[in-house]
């Protein structure tokens, strides 16, 4: 429960920060993979946004809070287009300072994310979306304010911790529901 609280007032504090960009931002509307320039328009009304190309097509680079994230456009067609899904994602150059136990730790404890070490050894933690038949703007600036609550929390459990030295924190496991009395 403790991680819950701390996801919903990193949402809070977060949504606070951004209201007055999202002010200038239409929340109107459904959101596919295919708007590109939407999804760019929401994810700067949090921060710092850059947009980028390869030969795998459109893709953004933002920042929030000092960390540096991409947006990539996922399940395209073989001309980068009608994609369903985009996926967040951010690391850290860590020169071995973490675990696999350290990832594990995360992914047992929280349900929107996934953490590993790449090929690297770096820390990376990524959030997929899926946009199949659309979502509404309302939806997708939600999970925008959910992937900064993330990757607050990581930051603050995992990143930091062990950059000083430490262990990451570990969060309360929740303890399951009561079941209703016969």
């Amino acid at each position: 429960m403790l991680e819950i609280r701390t996801l919903v007032t990193s949402t809070a504090i977060g949504v606070c920060l951004a209201l007055p960009a999202l002010a200038q931002v239409s929340l109107g509307g459904m959101i596919s993979g295919n708007d590109f320039e939407r999804i760019f328009e929401i994810t700067g009304a949090y921060g710092p946004v850059e947009r980028r190309s390869n030969d795998d097509g459109p893709w953004i680079r933002g920042e929030l809070d000092g960390t540096i994230y991409t947006v990539t456009f996922l399940n395209c067609n073989d001309a980068n287009a009608n994609c369903t899904s985009v996926q967040f994602r951010a690391w850290w150059d860590s020169d071995g300072a973490y675990t696999v136990d350290h990832m594990n730790q995360w992914n047992r404890d929280r349900r929107f994310s996934a953490a590993y070490l790449d090929s690297q050894g770096n820390p990376t933690i990524e959030f997929d979306v899926n946009l199949a038949g659309s979502v509404t703007a309302v939806n997708f600036d939600d999970t925008v304010q959910w992937w900064q609550a993330v990757l607050d929390q990581f930051k603050d459990m995992v990143i930091e911790p062990v950059a000083s030295g430490g262990e990451p924190a570990t969060a309360a496991t929740p303890s399951p529901p009561a079941l209703p009395s016969k």
